[in-house]
């Protein structure tokens, strides 16, 4: 087993995908993105697709994977494929952030299974992995200083989208809350005390720089679709 740090944490810019195929993602790991996340949960992806894009990877930028769930098996999958960080989601309390950092790291320190995905096509099987847990609801924002503060927590990343739905209010509220007891205050303040990166789902430049002005600065700054859509609208004007 080899150790790594990851490339997704504090002050880095990664790159979203549910739709790019592996040629897509393995370009994109090439285009100066510190991560690429492929999305199990939402995405259009399966073990084989996340397999496949893992054989090849190419790096430099780290491959992170959003888990479909909070499950042992699907956290184990992505780390023995080589991935440098899970993200896994719906996490409201800490014994559910204690399970995830569970799964994703071999004992002592948890109960990840010693799996040899990697090697058998010449990879490596990585212990040196980040775990980040989401908070993407009013449960988990009731919860998250316990959370953050859960050892072996490696950031606490922000579902804008599912916070704002479970809070009542949208995205550009949330983010036009400045006050000292907004959501996402607490948010960070939480993470400050835990000594934890914050990180949050962007989805293009203009939403992810509201969030670096919060004090938030591991951020998905595009998604695949949406750099098809830049692009495109760049070529044709």
């Amino acid at each position: 087993m080899t150790t790594s740090t990851s490339g997704f944490g504090p002050r880095s810019r990664g790159v979203w995908c549910s739709e790019a195929g592996p040629g897509g993602l393995w370009r994109l790991a090439c285009a100066g993105f510190d991560w690429v996340a492929v999305d199990l949960q939402h995405g259009r992806y399966d073990r084989r697709d996340l397999l496949e894009a893992a054989r090849g990877w190419p790096g430099p930028a780290e491959l992170v994977v959003r888990v479909p769930a909070l499950d042992f098996s699907s956290i184990g999958l992505a780390l023995d494929a080589g991935a440098g960080a899970v993200v896994v989601p719906q996490v409201e309390d800490a014994a559910q952030a204690r399970a995830a950092v569970d799964a994703a790291h071999y004992p002592p320190r948890g109960r990840r299974s010693a799996g040899q995905l990697g090697p058998s096509w010449g990879g490596s099987t990585r212990d040196a992995v980040l775990c980040a847990v989401m908070v993407e609801s009013a449960a988990a924002l009731a919860e998250v200083e316990d959370i953050a503060a859960v050892p072996g927590v490696g950031a606490v990343f922000i579902g804008p989208n599912d916070l704002s739905l479970s809070l009542g209010t949208t995205v550009d509220a949330l983010l036009d809350d400045r006050s000292p007891a907004s959501p996402l205050a607490r948010i960070t303040a939480a993470c400050a005390a835990a000594d934890v990166p914050a990180g949050a789902y962007g989805g293009d430049p203009a939403t992810a720089e509201r969030f670096r002005a919060h004090g938030i600065d591991c951020l998905a700054v595009a998604t695949d679709l949406w750099i098809t859509q830049a692009g495109a609208a760049a070529a044709l004007a």
